[in-house]
This record gives structure tokens, C-alpha cells and sequence, in this order.
């Protein structure tokens, strides 16, 4: 299981954050780059990212409904690598979902300036929390792989989860992962539990099937 820091944290988040966001003009200020819309996206992406099997799950599900075969070999090499055991880091299930406060991860990238939180609100209620990525925070994610080539696992799975979230938003995402019957089951404030076991042997026969 990895160890949790708020820099292991920010790093992570900064990655979903560029692989999931799209281009963005601000007329007002350079320095923007990209967005990305939805907090509940955000939350999802990073529970695919922390819990490896249920990402395997999804991807033998495109597999299944596409025939993309990249996405079978992808959740092959999850289960290669032990990802499931090592790159596992819990998360609890709340009302709507998987969820864990992100303010210290944020909060860090806001202070180098290269993630901006905006959205849709109102004075009563906030619509759509939305995060602004700088220019600087694209170059750091270039960047961060050619000085540390470790991190580049982040940039590969963030991209791979963009991938199979396509342009869903956040509640299309939650509803996808509550059909499984393990997550949407779990009592709430509870460990969302793995579901590797189940998975491998889904894999197994849809290799013997291809």
C-alpha cells in the first residue's frame, strides 16, 4: 500500500488533473491553460488511479462493449504488475461515492500557482467546482517525468483513465462505478474493499475467449 504525504497527494492530483482537462482560453490572463470541470470527475478519476482492480474492471468492461483490445492488454499489465497489492491507497465511501478531502493536495498546488479553483455558484450554493490549470503546471508534469522517469506511472495511468472516462461527467462516472456490487454495497464511512480476486479470474476468461 503506498504511503500517503500531501505532496504524494498533489502529485497524483496534478497529473488527473492535466490528463483529464482540456484546452482553455482566458482572454484575461496567459498564464491559463487547461480545465478541468467537475469535482465529482475529479473524485472519480481518483479512485480509478488509487484502486487499480476497479480500473481493471472498467477497462475489460470497454473491452467487452468496443472490442479494444488495448484496453484487455492494459488490464493485464494492472495485474502483472501487482498493482492491486502496491499501488492500492483506500478510499471511503460516502453518500455519493468514493470520496476524500483533497484541500491539503490543493492546497499545495495553489501555492506554486499551478492549479486555480473556480466554477459555478451562486450566493446560496455552489453548482460546479471546477479547477484551472496554469502553464506552469503543464510544464511541470512535462517536466516531472524527464528528471524523475518514476512519476511517469502517474502520467501513463492518469492518461489511461482519461482514456476510458471519455467525456463523462462526474455522476455518469459514480454511477458507472456503483454497478459494481462491492462498491455500491459498502456500508457508508466504510473501506471501499478490492475486488481483485473477481476480476483476475474475468480477465482469465476473456483471454481464453479473444
Amino acid at each position: 500500500m503506498n504511503a500517503r504525504t500531501p505532496h504524494r497527494d498533489a502529485i497524483r492530483i496534478l497529473f488527473l488533473l492535466n490528463a483529464g482537462s482540456v484546452q482553455w482560453v482566458d482572454q484575461s490572463d496567459a498564464a491559463v491553460a487547461r480545465i478541468f470541470k467537475g469535482e465529482a470527475r475529479l473524485h472519480a478519476f481518483d479512485f480509478w488511479m488509487r484502486n487499480p482492480d476497479y480500473l481493471a474492471s472498467e477497462l475489460l468492461d470497454s473491452f467487452e462493449a468496443t472490442g479494444n483490445v488495448r484496453h484487455l492488454t492494459a488490464a493485464e499489465a494492472i495485474f502483472d504488475s501487482d498493482e492491486p497489492d502496491l499501488r492500492r491507497i483506500p478510499m471511503i465511501r460516502y453518500l455519493f461515492g468514493a470520496f476524500e478531502r483533497l484541500d491539503d493536495a490543493l492546497s499545495l498546488l495553489r501555492s506554486r500557482d499551478l492549479v486555480r479553483i473556480t466554477g459555478v455558484k451562486t450566493k446560496t450554493k455552489v453548482h460546479e467546482t471546477d479547477f484551472v490549470l496554469t502553464s506552469k503546471a503543464v510544464v511541470v508534469c512535462e517536466n516531472a517525468i524527464i528528471k524523475e522517469p518514476i512519476l511517469e506511472w502517474y502520467a501513463d495511468r492518469a492518461a489511461l483513465i482519461a482514456d476510458v472516462a471519455g467525456s463523462r461527467g462526474g455522476g455518469a462516472l459514480k454511477e458507472k462505478q456503483y454497478e459494481q456490487a462491492t462498491y455500491a454495497e459498502t456500508q457508508l464511512g466504510g473501506v471501499i474493499p478490492p475486488i481483485g480476486v473477481d476480476v483476475r479470474q474475468r480477465l482469465a476468461s476473456l483471454k481464453r475467449a479473444a
